[in-house]
């Protein structure tokens, strides 16, 4: 299995450098769709400063195909916020990958074994997801600036302790970044 990783990793860098032009233009707009959406909130006076930049993978890809991330502004409050303002983010360019090594693993596990259950092969899914989803953490991890100065972020209210975090939807984040402003 690590070798299928390692190669899969080398596949995922040359289609990423092959991509990356597209892949950040697809994410910018997504990331000031977003913060548009916020700032317009704040200035009819409906949200309040933000306080968490929230990027969320969903467990339900493993079932739908649908490999989007969520991502929410949320302000002190976190989930509790009562203004919701959230983008999906579709993420296929590393996911379906993922989806190529589930195939891989189906029929080569299927020529040993009689036959794979499906709760089997959602729980083997639902584990070596998580190897992409530290994928896609590095990548998030890599455009912060793109994430927290764009063209709306000098409208948006903020809260002095600004973070944005990674994890699963409703579960455990990760801090990737906070920002202090003095």
């Amino acid at each position: 299995m690590e070798s299928v990783l390692q190669t899969r990793l080398k596949e995922i860098q040359i289609y990423y450098s092959n991509n990356k032009e597209l892949i950040h233009a697809d994410f910018k707009k997504c990331i000031d769709m977003l913060y548009s959406e916020a700032c317009s909130l704040q200035q009819k006076e409906k949200k309040g400063p933000i306080q968490f930049l929230s990027i969320s993978y969903l467990q339900r890809c493993i079932f739908t195909k649908k490999h989007e991330v969520r991502l929410d502004l949320y302000d002190k409050d976190f989930y509790l916020d009562k203004c919701k303002t959230t983008q999906y983010w579709d993420m296929n360019f590393l996911f379906h990958f993922f989806e190529q090594d589930m195939e891989y693993f189906k029929n080569h596990i299927g020529k040993l074994t009689f036959q794979i259950k499906d709760y089997e092969e959602k729980e083997f899914a639902l584990w070596y997801i998580t190897h992409y989803y530290k994928i896609a953490e590095l990548f998030f991890r890599d455009h912060i600036n793109d994430m927290i100065h764009n063209e709306f972020s000098v409208s948006l209210k903020r809260c002095e302790d600004f973070k944005v975090v990674f994890g699963g939807y409703m579960d455990e984040q990760t801090v990737l970044h906070q920002l202090r402003e003095e």
